[in-house]
């Protein structure tokens, strides 16, 4: 009796012990969620454009929303963003650094004339966001052509991808489907009810229903599927102990078969559905056949990172059943995760939740369907929810030729904070999930996509790991104007000296002055200016007050570029099939447009051009002075002028694509002396190698190597490397102001103030009475706010061309609610 008294004490204290692991584990969980919801949480972009496919000399208008990633309501963290134009090789072709004080701001990329046609990639980022991977960063993918020839030539290309994609059909219709297997929670489990869900991960096959018969070994009939659209699919299945399960596929006079992942022995099967009476409820059972069923394991259930259900089970079951009224959740995805007694995820599964409650609705008030050319249309424009309460919000308006976007329209800013950015791989379609409110297909396919994608924010394992670790990239509240210190004199080493800014303008403003730092760093801000703003930057050795010259014996080497985020190769810039069919309408729209265009050109006086053609000869001749005069010694031997450098970033850059230098790591030599380091002057003041990658590339004017007695004057023996900047602070500067050591100026860049969209006037206009009105884009409006009980007015001129236009709104509401809402009108 004793000794059974004294094994059911022990068992008692091993459960109460493992309990209260489990709730301390859960604290810990429950901690961590609010750190992350409070403090942690992440940011989202979305860039909404005027349209997807561009000719050069268009702008490209967008206007760019910045959320906190788990309400997707205004973020409190950034106020600085970064959008970049990318070509198809991912070089940087554009980039702008907008301010955004409020939830949204307006931007443009203006495209030249010699913008090479191709397809393009618009990506947004934070600093903040960099502290995930990037492919949290937006990315949108556009097109750009060119007029005339180049259509023809881009006609060409489209023309000979679409011919590549059939004859790839072709061949892939003997290639075995690519077939995937997704066990609801993660893991089939012996003896227990599971529901697979499958994904034909291949295209040609996700449009065509695919039946397949589930088999044992013994080939027994199991069960069986079909697939349904985006090739997605599901079945039970009660697996045995010890026996393999396979899918078989008919498909062509071919049979393949596909080995079912392998069940547990022991483990627990979660599953989760919306209650079928209108998504009133979330209904939840779990099941186990483990000999303690649910004791000290937990369930959390969170969207986003914010808690809705976090509990420990101390009962020896062997099911549950859950019921969480959905008036709690809001619209978007929830991760339900069951933890064993030893806190490790063994049951994962995303439901996507639909809150009536909160739906918003956008209303187009359109006067009539059918306008004539050069014609006035007023839109009123509101946001209500179900009780026609008007909900304060701001959205962004295109109105634009059907044939300048892709036809289904599938992306938006609904589906991308909704989905695409909380989801792991590429969804197809998103908005077919958002279409058709109450079609019982859509929710189940929903339902299946939650099955077949994962989580991609993060694995509880890296969560709990680093929700104590501090940012690497921290959050943007403006501009900051930082460099180095370095000392004038040998050995040229980094020096922690007074420093003083002053803004130089209609209004001086300076700041107190600060040491720079022990690594030589100085920095001041951050800053709210536009454009560019004339600066002065001021160093001493060790006070200002002092009026000895050898004070000022400091080189001052300003940071003025922000750090480019690593760039991922994003294959979807590959042509699809029925993106090519897309774009080779528009390129012959485009070539009808021009068409129209030449019809008015007629009535143009055109001024033909006049070539000089001895003016480039002259321009060598001023520019070669120009240099001469730059320095205390005239002209050299051997001279590079990269005054018009492309493709360097730094100095070292430079020197590594300049003939005669040869660059190793840091080292520098010139190519017949590699034993020998040159001196290297900037400006004619000697620089340590160190500060190379401190000098912008684009700052430096022209570069001489000096030997065999060149550079005597200045070096012993003779070999130097002789930087001068276009600013010109060395021997004959030829700048407005001549100054001393310890003082540079230049002017810091700001954020980028938006174009204003020019908008026809066909009633008041006088210009457009003569010329064509070719616009794809009729209008676009990226800043509008709705306030309480208020319609908002937009009124634009239709165009000379009869078509089909697409009225295009997306934003969000105040309370993080995102809206989108097409409408047309035609114009014949």
């Amino acid at each position: 009796m004793k000794n059974l008294k004294h094994f059911l004490v022990t068992i008692l204290f091993l459960v109460a012990s493992a309990i209260s692991g489990q709730n301390y584990f859960n604290q810990l969980i429950t901690d961590n969620l609010n750190n992350y919801r409070l403090n942690k949480y992440p940011e989202k972009i979305y860039i909404h454009t005027d349209k997807t496919f561009y000719v050069n000399n268009e702008t490209i208008w967008f206007s760019a929303y910045l959320v906190n990633g788990i309400t997707h309501q205004k973020s409190n963290k950034s106020l600085l963003l970064y959008t970049e134009l990318l070509n198809e090789k991912d070089s940087l072709i554009d980039r702008k650094k907008l301010f955004i004080k409020d939830i949204s701001t307006p931007g443009d990329f203006i495209l030249s004339k010699n913008t090479k046609p191709g397809n393009y990639k618009i990506r947004a980022y934070t600093n903040y966001m960099r502290n995930q991977d990037v492919k949290y960063f937006f990315q949108k993918n556009i097109t750009i052509l060119t007029s005339n020839k180049n259509i023809a030539d881009f006609d060409k290309t489209v023309i000979k991808a679409d011919t590549i994609n059939r004859n790839f059909i072709s061949i892939e219709k003997d290639i075995k489907p690519s077939l995937n297997f997704y066990p609801q929670g993660g893991y089939m489990v012996n003896n227990l009810v599971n529901k697979v869900a499958i994904k034909l991960k291949d295209k040609l096959y996700q449009d065509l229903k695919i039946t397949a018969t589930i088999i044992d070994e013994k080939n027994n009939h199991i069960s069986s599927f079909t697939s349904s659209k985006f090739g997605l699919g599901e079945f039970m299945i009660i697996p045995e102990k010890g026996k393999n399960y396979y899918a078989v596929i008919k498909k062509n006079e071919k049979t393949y078969k596909y080995k079912l992942p392998n069940s547990l022995e022991e483990g627990y099967v979660l599953n989760a559905t919306n209650n079928n009476n209108n998504n009133k409820e979330l209904l939840l059972q779990l099941n186990s056949n483990t000999i303690n069923g649910f004791l000290g394991t937990s369930l959390v259930i969170h969207e986003k990172g914010k808690l809705i259900y976090n509990k420990v089970f101390n009962e020896v079951k062997k099911q549950l059943n859950l019921k969480i009224p959905n008036n709690q959740l809001n619209t978007g995805i929830t991760h339900i995760t069951l933890f064993n007694s030893n806190g490790k995820p063994v049951c994962e599964r995303l439901i996507f939740v639909e809150n009536t409650k909160q739906e918003a609705l956008v209303s187009i008030q359109k006067p009539k369907e059918y306008f004539g050319n050069r014609k006035k249309v007023t839109l009123k424009i509101n946001v209500q929810n179900q009780s026609n309460q008007t909900l304060p919000s701001k959205l962004s308006l295109t109105v634009k030729n059907v044939n300048t976007s892709t036809k289904n329209n599938s992306k938006n800013i609904k589906t991308w904070l909704l989905l695409n950015s909380d989801l792991r791989g590429k969804v197809e379609n998103p908005n077919y999930f958002f279409e058709y409110k109450n079609n019982k297909r859509r929710k189940y396919l929903l339902d299946l996509l939650m099955l077949t994608h994962g989580w991609r924010k993060f694995t509880w394992q890296e969560f709990i790991k680093n929700s104590s670790e501090k940012e690497k990239f921290k959050a943007e509240k403006g501009i900051v104007i930082s460099g180095r210190t370095l000392q004038l004199d040998a050995p040229y080493g980094i020096k922690s000296v007074p420093t003083r800014l002053t803004f130089v303008g209609n209004d001086v403003h300076q700041e107190p002055i600060k040491n720079s730092d022990a690594t030589g760093k100085y920095s001041y801000g951050p800053f709210v200016f536009f454009d560019s703003i004339p600066v002065l930057l001021e160093a001493r050795l060790t006070n200002f007050k002092s009026k000895n010259d050898l004070e000022r014996n400091v080189f001052i080497a300003p940071y003025r570029k922000q750090e480019i985020a690593e760039i991922n190769i994003d294959s979807t810039l590959i042509l699809q099939e029925k993106y090519n069919k897309d774009l080779n309408f528009y390129i012959k729209y485009q070539k009808y447009l021009n068409k129209i265009g030449a019809k008015f050109k007629q009535y143009e006086n055109v001024l033909n051009e006049v070539v000089i053609k001895t003016k480039l000869k002259k321009e060598k001749e001023l520019r070669e002075d120009e240099m001469n005069a730059a320095t205390s010694y005239g002209s050299a031997f051997n001279r590079y002028d990269v005054s018009n450098n492309v493709g360097s970033n730094t100095l070292l850059d430079l020197l590594f694509n300049t003939p005669r230098v040869n660059v190793v790591n840091d080292s520098v030599f010139i190519s017949r002396n590699k034993s020998i380091s040159p001196l290297i002057l900037y400006d004619e003041i000697p620089i340590d190698n160190a500060d190379l990658r401190m000098i912008f590339a684009d700052e430096v004017s022209f570069i001489d190597i000096l030997t065999d007695g060149q550079g005597s004057m200045f070096s012993v023996d003779g070999l130097v490397i002789s930087v001068y900047s276009k600013l010109g602070t060395g021997y004959k500067s030829n700048r407005r102001i001549k100054r001393k050591p310890g003082i540079i100026d230049y002017k810091a860049i700001g954020f980028y103030t938006a174009q204003e969209f020019y908008a026809k006037d066909h009633i008041n206009g006088i210009e457009e009475q003569v010329n064509s009105d070719i616009r794809t884009t009729l209008h676009w409006e990226p800043n509008i706010e709705i306030k309480r009980n208020n319609n908002v007015e937009i009124s634009f001129f239709t165009s000379d061309i009869d078509s089909k236009y697409i009225i295009e709104i997306e934003g969000i509401t105040k309370t993080g609610i995102p809206l989108y809402k097409t409408t047309e009108i035609f114009v014949d």
